[in-house]
């Protein structure tokens, strides 16, 4: 009976040899989480008392392996790919055996596009909004990112948010019409660009008026003026005319720009005007925003994750475009989690239902891009283990050896 109790302690200090061992292999392993082996005793309770008093025990038994699941550090590597959870949750990934779960966001895009994990497998995430931003529900999906052009946008509302000096001289525009070669037939002027259907970019100039005895306070007449990048004029015309109010505010001016045949071919050109915002007031004429929504044609220059794991492209003419958001899955016992090869664990019946959202939801991390979670291994605590591990491991040992002699002295009874 002794020597399978001193058995039972050499195969449990064993066990805690070769987990401190994986530990201490794993100490540079990106979202390693170390284990720590736990024992029981073992009594043969049925036979308490039999003897007319208490058994010894019969030895020691491995329970389970506990995982710890704190936070390693967080390193910054400069990957926009590279992704660190900070706070509580798993990436999800398509493997060939099913979903896996990992803390390891060392990720890069395929041939494909997908966004994958050093083994290939595929990240998991929510599809983009049919709008801007990404989705935080839904079937989960591979994310792909595109790596082509974006296409060119014309240009079809321009919105001006102006400030308009109130000092400025009125212009009597019966004597002094409006001309752009003539300075004295208006106050102020800014401009803009705007694209048209091939992606060309042209200069649009407006040119502010403010018209005397045209109301109280005096209204602001807009031309505007088309050049193409060598400055030459392509079309102009007038604009909508500005009212306010006797607080400065705005109360009317909106209209339509229309340019056809333009010279390179494209489409004609039918850019909304706005002036929300745009104010009247004893301050030097000033520019508070240009809002665009045309662009030129792009080229994909690189990929950003934001903290709440939606995924943009970028592109060469300063656009962006959303392809989806990463999804972290979290589980009610993540002690179940049954860990594989390859940074990875597996769902089981002990680790509960996963449940998955966005990051920073519902209880969940979120990201830092351009940097990556290591091993939450303490290589001190490890080592000081190992020495005790070790101790056992040859107490118990010497325990095989005195029993070893024991027997042998029985044996050599006459």
């Amino acid at each position: 009976m002794s020597l399978l109790v001193d058995l039972s302690g050499v195969q449990a200090a064993q066990t805690d040899i070769d987990t401190i061992g994986n530990n201490i292999a794993n100490v540079s392993t990106n979202g390693f989480k170390s284990s720590t082996p736990v024992f029981s005793d073992i009594y043969a309770s049925s036979l308490a008392g039999a003897a007319g008093g208490a058994s010894p025990g019969l030895g020691v038994n491995v329970t389970s392996l506990s995982q710890l699941f704190t936070e390693g550090t967080i390193n910054q590597t400069g990957d926009p790919l590279n992704v660190a959870i900070n706070g509580g949750g798993f990436f999800q990934l398509q493997t060939s055996s099913g979903i896996a779960y990992s803390r390891d966001g060392t990720f890069q895009l395929n041939n494909q596009g997908f966004l994958v994990n050093d083994t290939g497998a595929e990240v998991m995430g929510f599809a983009p909004a049919s709008g801007a931003g990404g989705t935080s529900s839904g079937p989960l999906q591979s994310l792909q990112v595109s790596l082509g052009n974006v296409a060119a946008s014309p240009t079809s509302n321009l919105a001006l948010n102006v400030n308009l000096p109130s000092t400025d001289s009125a212009i009597d525009t019966t004597t002094t019409p409006f001309s752009v070669g003539n300075p004295a037939s208006y106050d102020e002027s800014t401009t803009a660009t705007v694209y048209d259907s091939l992606g060309v970019g042209r200069t649009l100039t407006t040119y502010f008026t403010q018209a005397s005895g045209s109301g109280t306070p005096d209204q602001w007449q807009t031309h505007w003026q088309l050049n193409n990048s060598s400055g030459t004029a392509v079309a102009s015309g007038a604009g909508p005319t500005l009212a306010f109010n006797s607080t400065g505010q705005l109360t009317s001016g909106s209209g339509t720009i229309t340019v056809a045949n333009l010279p390179n071919g494209a489409a004609n050109l039918n850019i909304a005007l706005g002036y929300t915002g745009t104010t009247l007031s004893n301050l030097v004429f000033g520019v508070n925003s240009i809002t665009n929504n045309g662009n030129g044609a792009g080229q994909f220059t690189g990929v950003q994750i934001s903290n709440n794991g939606e995924i943009q492209g970028q592109y060469s003419n300063g656009s962006t475009k959303d392809f989806g958001t990463i999804a972290l899955a979290n589980f009610a016992n993540p002690q179940g989690l049954i860990p594989v090869s390859n940074n990875v664990w597996q769902s089981s019946i002990e680790s509960g239902q996963v449940t998955a959202g966005a990051p920073g939801s519902a209880g969940l991390g979120t990201l830092e891009s351009g940097a990556v979670e290591g091993s939450n291994v303490d290589l001190s605590s490890q080592l000081v283990n190992l020495i005790a591990a070790q101790q056992a491991y040859q107490a118990n040992v010497q325990g095989i050896n005195v029993e070893q002699q024991n027997v042998q002295r029985l044996l050599t009874l006459q």
